[in-house]
């Protein structure tokens, strides 16, 4: 059931015909029963019917070719879009199709070859991985490093244990030689004389500057008859 306030304001839909047909239905009882809002719908038909009464007015020439100018550029525009988009379209579908038949064959054997490359790299890396390569003529690379021994043939003729400072020229050989202070010192001349005896069947490895052999101190403890021990 509808009120009145809910009918007048679609009694002008009414009387053109433009509600459902349970809504005009329940209009219709309401106008039946309701006398304001049945005089509110006479008043909107003699509306209407002046409206049809009144002259009609030939429309200007100018304007009905101004009307019809309009309503053909708007229907080209539209064709013309209409028939960009679906070029465009067209293409995109044609160029997708083109490039999904190419690389349907060549997807999968490039996917595998992908696959074993990676598992054949990772393979060999792994093989390497913690390998170290020496050879007895390496260069050094390292900026700086400090003589090192290369042979000995020592005897102190007892336990003793003697700590030396020497120094090794680019050839690697020793050109001099002392006894730490905080190591204490060698006692005897006979011990100096030793020393220096053993020194001279020792031969070094000389320190390297950038590669390249160089002069300088290494510490080095001799222990008895059969034990070195080089610091560096």
């Amino acid at each position: 059931m509808m009120d009145c306030q809910q009918v007048k304001l679609t009694l002008s839909a009414f009387q053109d015909g433009r509600v459902l047909d349970e809504d005009r239905r329940l209009i219709q009882e309401h106008l039946a029963r309701c006398p304001g809002c049945a005089e509110r719908l006479a008043q909107l038909e003699m509306v209407r019917q002046s409206l049809r009464a009144m002259p009609q007015r030939p429309m200007p020439s100018h304007l009905v070719f101004a009307l019809r100018s309009l309503a053909s550029r708007e229907a080209a525009r539209r064709r013309y879009y209409a028939g960009l988009r679906g070029a465009v379209k067209a293409l995109a579908e044609r160029a997708s199709l083109w490039a999904n038949n190419l690389m349907r064959p060549v997807a999968l054997p490039a996917a595998g070859g992908l696959v074993s490359a990676v598992f054949l790299f990772t393979l060999v890396l792994t093989n390497f991985q913690g390998i170290e390569r020496r050879h007895a003529n390496d260069v050094p690379l390292a900026v700086v490093t400090a003589p090192t021994v290369r042979s000995v043939l020592f005897d102190l003729s007892d336990d003793s244990e003697v700590t030396l400072d020497i120094f090794v020229d680019e050839q690697g050989r020793v050109l001099d030689f002392v006894i730490p202070k905080s190591y204490g010192s060698v006692a005897t001349e006979d011990m100096r004389r030793r020393l220096a005896a053993t020194l001279l069947m020792t031969s070094f490895n000389p320190a390297t500057a950038f590669g390249q052999p160089v002069s300088g101190w290494v510490r080095v403890k001799f222990r008895g008859r059969s034990e070195i021990d080089v610091r560096g």
